[in-house]
């Protein structure tokens, strides 16, 4: 008699300790090295980069992604911020995202990277820093989470089974 397989095998239904951890600090410790090497250079500069990615962050990656993704509404986890929090402020909306959205949440994760990179490529010791917590989020999620999504309206999503 053949097993069977449950149709979510594979998927992720929640996310660990250790899984929230490692994204909210390499995720949040990135752009924290990035306004600090660019504040011992240009002060203003880094508070713009601040406030590009506090109003980034709130204005468009919450509002354009997160509440679309399943997770925080539907199996209470979420990597960057306690899911009781983001459906107090971002209730969830469905799984399709609008094409607008999409756009503007990979033009602003994309500005949170590089824009620091102009004033930390003359400090190599935070250049450094910035990369060994700003690599293993990039490639987390491309290599692990997208595989394992089950946000289906997600441009990134490469789950066999969503």
């Amino acid at each position: 008699m053949p097993m069977e397989i449950a149709p979510t095998c594979g998927l992720i239904d929640r996310f660990t300790w250790r899984q929230k951890l490692s994204m909210r600090a390499g995720w949040f410790g990135f752009m924290g090295v990035g306004a600090w090497g660019i504040y011992l250079q240009d002060p203003l500069w880094a508070l713009l980069y601040l406030s590009y990615g506090l109003a980034g962050f709130t204005l468009v990656v919450l509002p354009c992604l997160c509440t679309h993704c399943p997770y925080p509404s539907q199996f209470s986890t979420c990597l960057f911020l306690p899911a009781g929090l983001l459906r107090r402020f971002y209730p969830y909306r469905g799984p399709q995202m609008t094409t607008a959205g999409k756009l503007a949440v990979a033009v602003v994760m994309v500005g949170m990277v590089a824009f620091p990179q102009f004033w930390l490529i003359s400090n190599w010791g935070l250049l450094i820093v910035f990369w060994l917590l700003a690599l293993p989020v990039i490639t987390a999620f491309p290599l692990h989470y997208c595989r394992r999504c089950r946000h289906t309206g997600c441009p990134m999503n490469q789950a066999s089974g969503a």
